[in-house]
């Protein structure tokens, strides 16, 4: 395999490594001739040890994975963590040194990064929603549990939503709850509650309404209980999180990233769960605000430059095809 360059990644270039974590290799190659002329070029190339279902990699495991220059360009563009991350990884990062081609990959960065951070911002998104148990979003859905609750003992259980609308639109603004409009494939618009990120329709019944929000308390509850006692806690997908979050922000703000990340101690004390997990879900969710007010700030251009990413993978795969010829 024709690699450009091959990146210790994962916890090893981010700097939160312990004694007890594997090695992720991350690289980019350029294809032969031959699957280039027949367009056989396979986007990723993974290497990795075979294991049983639910065993997890130990320390002297190594995963390789290798992108072509097509792919991981591609990649770059749509502002994905893995290809950034890749990016900006430091000589120190390198297993070998990279080529020439790599050193044109970094040049032309500053036409490939854009403001399309929606990786970034989704990442967060999904994390804050998944891990964020604010006071204010368990305020949020018990509020607006005792107004489906008193709609509900008002109208019947088989009730639509619909008739809770003059009680849900007269309440004061609460942060995680919204109310608004969805167009609907026939062109009709629904009405939809929102609720720590649970969309109801307005008409779905009362019964079904109130057990979804009932299921939001529940789950915030049960993680909130669990946590206390270190238990089902993904204390690395939170380290990661927080990760993506710092990263965005850094991005957003100068167009490039920091590695190993200047927070790597304190990312490392949330990985080994040695700090509260309220608290992390808390910063989780600032840090969302944070990526997204840096997105709305940033002077990245908006698109990226698809001919300059063109115009290299066609001179770099072609010089590979006359050179077999």
């Amino acid at each position: 395999m024709n690699l450009i360059v091959e990146i210790r990644f994962g916890s090893h270039l981010y700097g939160t490594d312990t004694p007890q974590s594997d090695l992720d290799v991350k690289g980019v190659y350029i294809p032969d001739a031959r699957d280039i002329l027949l367009q056989l070029v396979k986007p990723l190339i993974a290497d990795q040890r075979e294991k049983a279902v639910g065993e997890k990699n130990t320390a002297v495991d190594v995963d390789r994975e290798a992108y072509s220059l097509q792919r991981y360009l591609e990649l770059l563009c749509e502002g994905q963590t893995v290809a950034l991350d890749m990016l900006f990884a430091p000589d120190c990062a390198m297993i070998t040194p990279p080529t020439a081609v790599w050193n044109e990959v970094r040049t032309l960065a500053p036409k490939l990064i854009t403001k399309r951070s929606a990786a970034f911002v989704r990442y967060c998104q999904q994390q804050a929603s998944k891990y964020g148990i604010r006071g204010s979003r368990i305020a949020a859905a018990r509020h607006v549990l005792d107004l489906l609750r008193q709609a509900k003992t008002a109208s019947g259980a088989a009730a639509k939503l619909e008739v809770a609308r003059e009680a849900l639109f007269a309440m004061e603004p609460v942060e995680h709850v919204a109310l608004y409009d969805v167009e609907q494939a026939s062109g009709k618009a629904i009405t939809t509650l929102e609720v720590c990120g649970r969309k109801i329709l307005f008409t779905t019944s009362l019964e079904t309404a109130t057990g979804i929000v009932q299921r939001v308390l529940d789950e915030y509850g049960k993680r909130a209980f669990l946590a206390e006692r270190n238990e089902g806690v993904d204390w690395k997908a939170l380290s990661h999180a927080l990760r993506v979050g710092y990263e965005a922000v850094e991005l957003l703000s100068t167009g490039r990233i920091t590695f190993p990340r200047p927070e790597a101690e304190h990312l490392k004390a949330v990985k080994l769960g040695q700090l509260p997990y309220r608290e992390i879900g808390a910063e989780i969710e600032t840090q969302l605000a944070m990526v997204v007010a840096a997105e709305q700030a940033s002077k990245l251009p908006e698109t990226p430059d698809y001919m300059a990413v063109d115009d290299l993978v066609a001179r770099v795969y072609g010089e590979a095809v006359r050179f077999v010829s």
